[in-house]
């Protein structure tokens, strides 16, 4: 067989690998969607069926959920996959399990891409690896990326903004020789703003990148770079528009680093420096701006820290494989010494996925940062395939093959184990475990009873009525609001302000009854129950796939 025909076999091999790996029980780990999930897919099916939001808004670029504004990408990416499989944990997911698995293809062809330009450029090749190897090599390792695995399984906005930021940028980088390609990169790369906010801070640093890299050639296509502009410009003025709203700015400032408690620290800590010598050099050492920078690079040392990257940054286990802190150093090392220009593309895309995790609160954040993914799995690939070829041909069976798949094996079990069986089990209500089960429960039994009372204790329940229980978008745009609608009311989240709290023990559930005729159940959460079981009639437990004794259904005494 030609090598050719070798290599799209194992690339073929490869997608399927990593599909696999994003698909495979995909409706039931993570147990359940969460609210935000939910809620982008409710939308998507909202817009479908009426052209409206849950809000009644007519195709909206901005979409107003919870307490802050979600860009629409993924929302509009996941109207398919809902009318095809429904109102279901399969139709929220697979667009971003897809888009999970294309951007597989995309860090082969970008690497690919990497090798070939740096092979034309030198008029030599410095190793005896084709640049297939090295492409295949990333690719594989990015398709059994934990990091890049664990969002893929769920409807993450980031996912959707990844995958047009890694095509954008091989677009980019192809354009270093096919100019005309710089017109599809600025399409892609505008879209991906449409996506997730953490782009905005990524793109820049990018474009900056190539603009240094081709600096002294730029002249010789300026058609095509008006073009582009022209079409990047184009492209964010919808978006750019809402985005300098209150609703589009809600969201930077609710995150932002200057409301984060490390932040606060790290200002407590230097006016206290500061009160302790005032003199004009502390005053320039310890003052406001020097807490936000120390904090914001504490900050972005967590996100980078080898502890969060290969130990706990998805929960109960890494980013990527521990084996991988060997292959990752020495694929950064082989990109520090590549001598092509190109390099920088990659990069300043990496430094600068990181920012948004650095700048916000709640760190560190394997989400926020998911934009930095691709780069430490070609990291990953370009080691190893170092690492295969520093062995001596004759012993890279027993000295390289063999211990790698090994270590492979050992640590994708780790990993299997850890996200599939014990983090489902152990964070299972974090995922919203238990709200499609009780949903269920409620619409199997509305009938026997006038008026249903649902709390908020865990999330705002209102969601998860509207997309599991099927209810119809036009009755909830005509009638119902985030409290209730027709025979069915719903309390507070815990984070909710001037609300009405179950939990709370000088609430009277009778006065939640309209009449004393009128039978109410109630649906509690179990702790909300056992706080209260004075005032309750106990009926039923009712559990999740995995979180037991979630809720509590009971009637008032």
């Amino acid at each position: 067989m030609k090598p050719k025909y070798t290599y799209l076999l194992l690339l073929l091999g490869i997608v399927l690998l990593g599909t696999f790996l994003r698909f495979y029980r995909i409706t039931t780990v993570p147990p359940s969607l969460s609210h935000d999930e939910t809620a982008i897919a409710y939308n998507a099916y909202s817009l479908a069926v009426t052209g409206k939001d849950e809000y009644g808004q007519p195709y909206p670029l901005l979409f107003k959920s919870f307490d802050d504004y979600k860009l629409p990408g993924m929302v509009y990416a996941t109207i398919p996959s809902v009318l095809l499989f429904g109102r279901t944990a399969l139709g929220a997911r697979v667009p971003s399990a897809l888009l999970g698995s294309l951007t597989i293809l995309i860090v082969y062809l970008l690497v690919y891409e990497l090798i070939k330009q740096y092979r034309d450029h030198s008029g030599k090749s410095t190793s005896i690896l084709p640049a297939q190897v090295y492409a295949l090599s990333a690719a594989f390792f990015f398709a059994i990326s934990p990091w890049h695995i664990n969002f893929s399984r769920q409807l993450f906005e980031s996912n959707g903004a990844l995958f047009f930021l890694s095509f954008g940028t091989y677009m980019l980088l192809l354009s270093l020789r096919k100019h005309r390609a710089l017109i599809l990169a600025a399409l892609l790369l505008s879209v991906s703003v449409y996506f997730y906010y953490s782009v905005r801070l990524v793109i820049p640093f990018v474009l900056l990148s190539y603009v240094l890299v081709q600096r002294n050639k730029l002249a010789s296509y300026k058609g095509i770079i008006f073009t582009s502009i022209f079409l990047f410009v184009i492209t964010l003025l919808p978006i750019g528009n809402q985005m300098i709203t209150p609703g589009g700015l809600e969201r930077i400032s609710i995150v932002s680093i200057v409301n984060d408690p490390n932040y606060l620290a790290w200002k407590d800590t230097f006016i206290k420096k500061y009160a302790e010598s005032p003199t004009i050099v502390t005053k320039i050492l310890y003052n406001q701006k020097t807490a936000l920078i120390a904090a914001a690079a504490d900050n972005y040392w967590k996100n980078i820290a080898p502890l969060h990257v290969f130990e706990s940054g998805t929960s109960a286990y890494g980013l990527q494989h521990p084996f991988e802190i060997v292959t990752i150093a020495i694929g950064v090392l082989y990109i520090i010494n590549f001598s092509h220009p190109s390099k920088w593309l990659l990069i300043s895309w990496f430094l600068a996925a990181f920012l948004p995790g650095a700048l916000s609160t709640n760190q560190p954040n394997a989400l926020r940062t998911l934009l930095a993914s691709p780069f430490l799995a070609i990291c990953s690939g370009l080691g190893a395939a170092e690492l295969m070829l520093a062995i001596e041909r004759k012993r890279r069976l027993f000295y390289g093959v063999i211990p790698f798949a090994l270590l492979l094996v050992y640590f994708f079990y780790a990993f299997y184990h850890s996200y599939l069986i014990v983090n489902p089990t152990q964070n299972a209500l974090a995922f919203g475990d238990g709200y499609e089960q009780m949903i269920r429960y409620v619409k199997a039994n509305e009938s026997s009873y006038d008026r249903i009372v649902i709390s908020g204790y865990h999330w705002r329940p209102y969601i998860f009525m509207l997309y599991w229980g099927n209810t119809d978008p036009r009755l909830y745009q005509r009638e119902g609001t985030t409290r209730g609608w027709g025979k069915y009311m719903f309390t507070g989240a815990e984070w909710d302000k001037n609300e009405i709290f179950l939990y709370d023990t000088t609430v009277d559930p009778k006065k939640l009854i309209a009449t004393s005729r009128e039978k109410t159940l109630f649906i509690l959460a179990r702790i909300e129950f056992e706080k209260n079981r004075d005032k309750y009639q106990y009926i039923d437990t009712l559990s999740g796939r995995n979180a037991p004794a979630v809720f509590v259904t009971a009637l008032s005494k």
